[in-house]
């Protein structure tokens, strides 16, 4: 073609924004098709190009040529990827004025009033005679098209068949003959129409019309196949220049990168810089890319010196150096010890690539001198206590929180007869006896809730032979509060159980010893009682009754001798009186006679008036409570305190009182003397403390019951006996009495 006929090339970008133009009112507008830019968004369009059909009334028969723009493949990506939609390139073809050139200068002897050009839908995109008409539908007839055509099945006809001959009759107008073939291009399917009067051709001439069609066909094809050029033209200009706006996104886009990384570069600098840990970064020929200021105050300046030389303070490289590996890709762990600062590094060396893209490591030491010096401690601590634990005279035993034993001394192994792997993994329980294994379950509850145990446990040995221990248990609680298990010292006390056994047995003897003692004692007093009392007695009542006899048979001249014998019997008389009250001493009568009740009452009623001491009772009749043997003893540790009251206590009230606590009889004597120190009068010697305390502690382990003493220097003394109540019968009403 000797021309082309273009009237502007446009580029538009993905949103439909026209960037470039050759014609200028077109840049910077929005001018394209929104259903072209859909169609050109997808990927299935790329590399197609569309007709445009629809085209500005102002510019009949001028119609865009478009295809779609896509970004390169960049470098890297998938072979898969298809690049990015960038644009849309479209020229816009003047094919009026192609046409009318064509026609001229082919001399087919048809002019351009007598084409016209419809879609294949029905709509008249060209026609010179009705320009009014252009744009418009055949399918929308309105009641004015009836002026002038008759009919419009011819034009339905050309609709149908595409390609053909046929006639149009108008009013007004001669019959003419039509021409007509299809255009197909991509999306556009045209009808181009050729019209002339009957009387202009003959019928002949129908087949030059159709051969004149089908060069017009063929000269469109032309114009399209040389836009397609053209647009290929473009296209590779275009290519050229996206490749150029590439580079230039691309170095933007890498200056951008290298400005990020060496913003998080400087980012890593300062993380590093404040770090307290010492921090150098070394390339392979072992020099120092980087040192953080922590490592400087520890080693000083660097002064171009190798990493082995600053940081080993080595003259060659160290045999020791582990970079091989970390150059390999390995990261590496271990601890140094530096005879220059006397400190223990912790020293994690691990791959690093600079900001040249040269490898090199990067080695972080960590001061552990000081947990060192406490990992060094605690293990000597654990050494000691393991020391401690496994020498110790008692066993040790550590279980977990469901009673399995984890750990035991071997002092425990050894009172057991276990070894350690017959023993640890097992369940507590499996060492003890049923009665043993309740105790421990009642104990591990109270374990649970964190407290303390001390309690006696027998064991089984290995040879099934019974061990009795006293376990002094703690709970292991975690810092969360749970329970984790218990451990225990466990202590042997075979020994002191046989020991305390024989003591049992001993005192068990010896108080039946004293008991013995005390009734030969009492059944002896009772002899002498008797015999002071019957014997003596009658004695000295026949004694007094021979010098009543004597005297009445003296002279009344021997009034000296009368006299003496008054004396003999008043003397007489004092040493009956002297022999009953000894008699009474020795055994009361009042106590065979009358009850343990009635003779307390005498002897505090004697007590006052011998000693001129007010005395206060309170108390039960008792009668029923003791057993008719320890009557006698409880009136004895009353008569006791009552002497003691006597002989040492220089009181002015003392106050005797009996009750029943629950199945105990309690008795308490108290007065206000001078009192004295208890600890100062238990740590003198047997003889010096006498025997009024211990006796009435032997009385009372007699009666099964206790003594308490409580006195205090000028506060007076007070003696508590509690024993328990033997016989159960109805008591009397309380005797309270004021005596003295």
């Amino acid at each position: 073609m000797d021309k082309v006929y273009v009237k502007a090339v446009s580029l538009f970008d993905a949103e439909g924004k026209a960037v470039y133009s050759s014609d200028p009112e077109m840049t910077g507008k929005s001018a394209i098709d929104i259903n072209f830019l859909r169609w050109a968004q997808k990927r299935e369009n790329r590399g197609k190009v569309l007709l445009s059909s629809a085209f500005p009334e102002s510019h009949p028969l001028t119609f865009v040529l478009a295809t779609p723009l896509y970004r390169g493949q960049p470098r890297g990506s998938p072979a898969d990827s298809d690049g990015r939609f960038a644009g849309v390139l479209s020229l816009a073809l003047n094919v009026k004025e192609f046409l009318a050139t064509q026609l001229e200068v082919g001399s087919v002897g048809v002019s351009l009033d007598q084409v016209w050009i419809v879609d294949a839908d029905g709509t008249l995109l060209f026609q010179p005679r009705h320009p009014d008409m252009v744009f418009r539908n055949i399918h929308g007839k309105e009641s004015t098209c009836r002026s002038c055509h008759i009919s419009f099945g011819w034009v339905e006809e050309i609709l149908r068949k595409k390609e053909g001959v046929g006639d149009n009759r108008m009013r007004g107008y001669p019959e003419k003959v039509v021409a007509f073939a299809p255009m197909e291009f991509e999306n556009v399917s045209w009808v181009v129409v050729v019209s002339a009067p009957y009387d202009y051709v003959a019928g002949f001439v129908r087949r030059s019309i159709i051969d004149h069609l089908l060069l017009l066909g063929i000269i469109v094809a032309t114009v399209l196949i040389g836009a397609a050029l053209f647009v290929r033209n473009e296209r590779t200009k275009l290519r050229a220049k996206e490749e150029a706006l590439r580079w230039q996104e691309k170095t933007a886009e890498r200056k951008r990168a290298e400005e990020a990384l060496q913003k998080e570069r400087n980012k890593l600098k300062g993380i590093l810089d404040s770090m307290s840990d010492r921090v150098y970064i070394a390339n392979e020929a072992h020099d120092l890319v980087y040192h953080n200021p922590a490592i400087g105050r520890d080693l000083g300046p660097v002064k171009g010196r190798k990493c082995y030389e600053y940081v080993f303070d080595r003259p060659t490289v160290c045999e020791w150096c582990k970079g091989q590996p970390v150059f390999a890709g390995e990261k590496v762990r271990w601890e140094w010890n530096s005879a220059r600062t006397g400190k223990t590094y912790d020293l994690l060396e691990t791959p690093f690539v600079d900001h040249d893209g040269i490898p090199a490591k990067l080695s972080i030491l960590r001061d552990i001198t000081a947990r060192i010096k406490a990992e060094r401690a605690l293990r000597a601590s654990e050494e000691r206590y393991r020391l401690l634990v496994e020498t110790m005279n008692d066993g040790l035993g550590v279980q977990d929180e469901k009673g399995i034993w984890v750990y035991a001394n071997d002092r425990l192994y050894e009172m057991l007869g276990y070894s350690r792997e017959e023993a640890v993994g097992r369940p507590l329980t499996d060492f003890l006896d049923e009665t043993s294994r309740r105790s421990y379950e009642e104990q591990m509850s109270e374990r649970t809730k964190g407290t303390r145990g001390f309690y006696e446990m027998s064991w089984l040995t290995k040879d099934g032979e019974p061990i009795f221990t006293l376990v002094s248990a703690q709970s292991i609680i975690d810092e969360k509060g749970r329970f984790k298990g218990s451990f225990a010292i466990v202590t042997g006390i075979n020994e002191r159980k046989r020991a305390e056994e024989a003591l049992k047995r001993s005192e068990k003897q010896l108080r039946h010893l004293s008991t013995q003692l005390l009734t030969a004692q009492e059944t002896e007093r009772k002899r002498i009682s008797r015999e002071l009392h019957d014997e003596l007695g009658q004695a000295l009542t026949v004694m007094k009754l021979r010098l009543g006899f004597i005297r009445k048979h003296l002279w009344k001249e021997q009034n000296e001798l009368q006299g003496e014998c008054d004396k003999g019997i008043d003397y007489i008389d004092e040493v009956i009186e002297n022999v009953r009250r000894l008699s009474r001493d020795l055994s009361p009568i009042i106590l065979e006679d009358f009850g343990l009740t009635a003779a307390i009452r005498w002897l505090i009623n004697n007590f006052a008036k011998g000693h001129n001491i007010k005395v206060t009772l309170e108390a039960l009749n008792v009668d029923s409570l003791v057993s008719h043997d320890s009557q006698t003893v409880v009136y004895r540790i009353i008569q006791e305190a009552l002497t003691n009251v006597a002989k040492h206590a220089v009181a002015k009230k003392v106050s005797v009182e009996i009750a029943r606590v629950d199945d105990s009889l309690s008795i308490t004597v108290e007065d206000d003397g001078k009192g004295f120190d208890i600890i100062q009068t238990l740590m003198k010697s047997p003889e010096e403390k006498g025997l009024g305390l211990a006796t009435m502690k032997a009385h009372a382990q007699m009666l099964g019951g206790t003594l308490g003493i409580w006195a205090e220097e000028g506060r007076g003394t007070r003696i508590s006996l509690t024993i328990p109540i033997i016989a159960r019968k109805d008591e009397t009403q309380n005797v309270s009495r004021d005596i003295g």
